[in-house]
């Protein structure tokens, strides 16, 4: 009886213990701690040696393992030696076509070895790139190649076409034009015509390249590179607009190269697939540039798949999977299969995994750690949440007691619910910190002594960049990096996102987040766009949520109707539906709402897409016609 009494007290300690340090997020605090400390660490080594550039991170780890597999992309493996002497001839061709150190040129590529060992020469001659979105077009291919004040253009033969149409308009300081074809072709893409091809462009290839020196570039050449210079520019999204180019730093990348692969444990033996853009900064640094560190083989996706996804992470024999946006609930689509959790997947890290997504995908797939991080390309904040149970699963990050004190430098501050704007105690001046679980915008102190808190703006618009920091926030002389991002912290520490600003919008006196109603629908829709829309002879903006064709097959409108009012609170519940072709959304699946938000519920603008709404007393979605139009103008009808 003795005995068994101390084993259930044992017990019941071992679960009191367990309890505490979920519910104060001790372990958590200290995981976080630990990783922070390894890259404070490495930083200030870095700096007392004078090696601030990136590059050496690749650089040491390609001298210590040079036969290791570095990277395996089209069924080819690259070791770090093989990448380091391409890099090597490629660095050597471009210093060829007369680049300087701290030239810039524009990367116009889509996912590849020669992506990555391409933006390697760059660093290691000091020539910074510029990444283009492959899926830009037009006006705005053309805005982010000359916003990149780029010498050299570099892209592939997929892209060509899109080139060529916008080249007439390029800056006449660009010198060359350089076609880079790694060999590798894409039944589903299509290269450029020979009537869309640029003229007296120089071409390049592996065959090519191994004509040019594999001599290491001398260190002179990466002399002039300091922590606050830029290791690439990326460009936002553009979701207001044309993209900003964001100066992403050695310092503040620096930083995070070290931290990830210490905060998510990853090794040597690990296998990472990523089939992200490599435009992007969260496949850019925080898993290609990360490894440079963390010596771990990165599988190149070429696209996302959600079909041919699973099937990749098994021929590849990936331990680790990237996602961002909306990947994993696309993932979740598919129809299930037996061999769902047939795969040594250990953990899935990204950003933008909704809350309502969270669980499902862990439960379905078998992932047991989902390492969810909230950052931006040009920000000088980042949060995780290291997320292996249902405590905390869905939010961005989490501070809790001892992690609060020890980084104080990220806040909730107060918006008023009216300008949008950050809220001004009228006695102070000074901004109001948001109370446990109180919606605000999420800011970062802007610390110029530490890299990873500095905020470098973006390229050659002061104006934009200006507009990102608020000074007097907490105190006199103070400076804020703005986010434009909703959250709220709860009592345990966790943060939870709520929406951009913006993306928000006011009915009956009330604000609605379309991150929520979109949380709300995507529970019985495979997908749904919301945002406000202006309605005649009313205040504010109703909810409208776009919805894809391919949702309306199985559609029950009454069942969706009550379904949304059973989840959200009356003035949220969306009286407005479009159905459209398909959901736009960016290359890194951020849903595109502004011109669906402009063309409102206007029949005459909406074109041919069907438009349903929630009329008075109804209790299921009807055709909305331009007779209901008319009597909402005419004030006939009141909402």
């Amino acid at each position: 009886m003795a005995a068994s009494s101390k084993l259930l007290n044992a017990a019941v300690g071992v679960a009191v213990a367990a309890y505490l340090d979920a519910k104060h997020g001790i372990g958590a605090d200290l995981h976080l701690a630990r990783a922070i400390g390894t890259a404070s660490i490495k930083h200030k080594l870095r700096s007392l040696r004078s090696r601030p550039s990136l590059w050496h991170f690749f650089h040491d780890t390609a001298q210590k393992y040079p036969n290791d597999i570095c990277y395996i992309y089209a069924g080819k493996s690259w070791s770090w030696k093989d990448v380091e002497i391409e890099s090597r001839r490629i660095a050597n061709y471009l210093i060829s076509l007369d680049l300087q150190s701290g030239d810039r040129i524009a990367i116009f590529m889509g996912n590849s070895a020669s992506f990555v060992i391409l933006w390697l020469a760059c660093l290691s001659a000091n020539i910074v790139p510029a990444f283009i979105n492959t899926s830009l077009t037009g006006k705005g291919l053309e805005h982010c190649i000359n916003i990149s004040k780029a010498k050299a253009v570099i892209f592939e033969p997929e892209l060509e076409s899109a080139l060529a149409e916008v080249k007439h308009t390029l800056a006449s300081s660009i010198a060359h034009y350089v076609r880079f074809d790694d060999g590798v072709r894409y039944p589903s893409e299509k290269s450029g015509s020979p009537a869309s091809r640029i003229a007296n462009a120089l071409d390049v290839n592996f065959q090519i390249l191994s004509g040019h020196s594999t001599k290491e570039i001398p260190e002179q050449r990466r002399t002039p590179v300091t922590e606050a210079s830029p290791a690439a520019l990326i460009y936002t999204s553009g979701t207001t607009g044309l993209p900003k180019a964001a100066l992403c730093s050695h310092g503040r990348m620096g930083v995070a190269v070290v931290m990830w692969p210490s905060l998510n444990e990853w090794k040597r033996s690990d296998r990472i697939y990523t089939p992200m853009p490599l435009y992007h900064s969260s496949a850019a640094f925080l898993c290609v540039a990360a490894s440079w560190y963390g010596s771990s083989t990165v599988i190149i996706g070429r696209k996302f798949s959600a079909t041919r996804f699973w099937d990749e992470v098994r021929a590849n024999n990936a331990t680790v999977i990237q996602y961002i946006g909306e990947i994993c609930r696309y993932l979740l689509a598919v129809p299930p299969r037996a061999d769902d959790k047939d795969h040594n997947v250990r953990m899935a890290y990204g950003n933008g995994m909704r809350p309502d997504v969270w669980n499902r995908f862990r439960d379905r797939f078998g992932v047991p750690i989902i390492s969810e991080f909230y950052a931006s390309s040009e920000g000088n904040g980042a949060l995780v949440n290291y997320n292996s149970g249902p405590f905390g699963s869905g939010g961005v990050g989490r501070f809790a007691k001892l992690a609060s004190r020890a980084v104080p430098d990220y806040k909730i501050i107060r918006v008023d619910p009216i300008s949008e704007d950050i809220y001004r105690d009228p006695k102070t001046g000074l901004c109001v910190e948001c109370a446990p679980g109180e919606s605000g915008e999420f800011c970062a102190r802007i610390v110029t002594s530490k890299p990873h808190a500095q905020f470098q703006g973006y390229a050659d618009n002061v104006a934009a960049t200006q507009k990102k920091i608020a000074v007097d926030v907490l105190q006199k002389g103070d400076a804020w990096f703005r986010s434009g991002d909703l959250m709220k912290k709860d009592a345990d520490g966790f943060f939870w996102f709520g929406d951009r600003m913006g993306d928000t919008f006011r009915w009956r006196s009330e604000n609605v987040s379309t991150a929520e109603v979109s949380a709300a629908l995507g529970e019985i829709l495979e997908e749904a766009n919301v945002y406000g829309v202006l309605v005649p002879s009313h205040d504010g903006r109703a909810g409208c949520a776009a919805i894809p064709v391919s949702a309306t097959k199985a559609i029950d409108y009454k069942k969706l109707a009550s379904h949304a009012r059973s989840r959200l609170p009356k003035y949220a519940v969306p009286l407005f539906l479009r159905v459209v072709p398909a959901i736009e959304a960016t290359g890194t699946v951020k849903q595109l709402k502004g011109n669906l938000r402009n063309e409102g519920i206007d029949p005459t603008k909406v074109g041919t897409d069907p438009l349903f709404w929630l009329p008075p007393g109804s209790d299921a979605y009807k055709p909305f016609t331009h007779k209901d139009f008319k009597d909402l103008k005419a004030g006939l009808v009141k909402l």
